[in-house]
């Protein structure tokens, strides 16, 4: 497009016609009105002269050999760099049809021969007050683009540093609230100083206090399990001895499952494990899994698991598949009463397996629901009933790597019922993350 207008001339004009004394007579006219005028005599001439110098406005005429005014017009406006020059016809013809083409073709303006010079000028001036107005609003645009900028630079200024003043808080009231437990244990250590086994009790139940519920009951047992050992040993009987030793063991194994899931909860340990499908014969890991809840005390005698057809061996991923059941039972169990069945159902086809656990336990608030898969989210009905709320935070972990999915349907004191559906590779490719 023409570069933008200047006070010293009113426009530089183009002005096409194979007519010379049209030529003449519209140069004439347009130069005493303080124009700068170019001539072309041929419509193929146009794009040589356009493209080295772009004019304000181009007076262009229809009939002309070789090329006439609709053609030029055309290939002006299909050309990126011409086709914002404002275009004026001039025509004998006074045909609507030609006028309808005119304005088809992209032209601005359509002035009948013979024409009045007042006409021609307040037609140009038209189009180039409209140039004018468009550059104004281009550069004010710019000029409001350029102000956003400015303002989103200030404002990710002022968010850099508020966060920096927000670490430095976070890090100093960190410090002084360190600092004052310190001095707190300090004068608790004081203060206990003429009894140290008052002092170590102290020590440990503010330690037990200070982690999470789940971990609290494992650990008094095995501190109550210790303790009679260590100073009744000679007392008990062996049988004793190991049921306490056996107590120890099941907390153990408590605490080492809960802080498994919640490594394995995390996503970047996660992201660095592979997995791998082998050949799995689902009924050993069903097994396998009910010797696991048998350790936690569950009472799996009323479980009751059924498979539509007997199962084949499948490649699937035998870890996963054994945590997604273990973590689906273990529920259904626990918050289920010990009166009631749990039912598992079970199918497979050559594409999916498909697993439904049905309780009839306390269910699941209807508001909590989309929750209850979230890592650590306990629903507000289970009350006394333990755990860490990991389960079915493992479930949908397990199901993400295997590109499964899981749907649930619960009513508040009716049940609830789970399904998971996992699909079955034809044959043993790794899930690498």
């Amino acid at each position: 497009m023409a570069s933008p207008l200047t006070p010293h001339i009113k426009g530089d004009i183009l002005v096409v016609d194979d007519m010379a004394d049209n030529l003449r007579l519209l140069s004439t006219m347009l130069t005493e009105q303080g124009y700068k005028v170019r001539k072309v005599i041929q419509g193929k001439l146009v794009f040589g002269v356009v493209e080295v110098n772009p004019p304000d406005l181009i007076l262009l005429d229809i009939v002309m050999p070789k090329m006439n005014g609709f053609e030029v017009c055309q290939q002006l406006k299909s050309d990126p760099r011409t086709r914002e020059i404002p275009i004026i016809f001039l025509s004998a013809s006074d045909e609507t049809l030609d006028k309808v083409r005119a304005f088809s073709m992209g032209g601005e303006d359509y002035i009948t021969k013979p024409f009045e010079i007042l006409e021609v000028v307040a037609r140009i001036e038209n189009q180039l007050r409209l140039v004018r107005l468009q550059q104004q609003l281009v550069t004010q645009n710019y000029q409001l683009q350029q102000e956003v900028q400015e303002r989103q630079r200030a404002e990710t200024s002022l968010q850099e540093i508020n966060h920096t003043l927000e670490e430095r808080v976070s890090q100093r009231t960190q410090e002084l609230t360190e600092a004052n437990q310190q001095l707190q244990e300090l004068g608790e250590q004081l203060k206990a100083s003429l009894n140290q086994e008052r002092e170590l009790g102290n020590l440990k139940s503010r330690i037990i206090t200070t982690i999470s519920h789940e971990y609290r009951t494992p650990l008094g047992i095995i501190s109550s399990s210790t303790g009679l050992i260590e100073h009744y040993h000679a007392k008990l009987t062996e049988k004793m001895r190991n049921k306490h030793l056996g107590r120890i063991q099941d907390a153990v194994q408590h605490m080492t499952r809960l802080i498994e899931d919640s490594l394995f909860l995390d996503t970047t340990a996660f992201e660095t494990r592979v997995h791998g499908a082998g050949l799995v014969d689902l009924e050993e890991v069903i097994g396998r899994v009910l010797e696991e809840l048998v350790l936690t005390d569950a009472n799996v005698d009323r479980l009751k698991i059924t498979w539509e057809s007997p199962p084949t061996p499948q490649y699937l991923d035998e870890s996963l598949i054994h945590k997604i059941l273990f973590n689906l039972l273990s529920n259904a169990l626990k918050f289920s009463p010990a009166s009631e069945t749990v039912d598992c159902n079970l199918s497979l086809t050559r594409e999916i397996l498909s697993c439904t656990v049905i309780d009839r336990g306390i269910g699941i608030p209807i508001a909590e629901q989309a929750q209850v898969f979230d890592p650590f989210y306990r629903a507000t009905n289970v009350d006394n009933t333990p755990g860490a709320g990991v389960g079915l935070a493992v479930v949908q972990r397990c199901l993400d790597r295997l590109s499964g999915s899981v749907s649930l349907v619960s009513q508040e004191d009716q049940g609830t019922s789970v399904t998971v559906q996992i699909p079955c590779p034809d044959r043993a490719t790794p899930h690498i993350p």
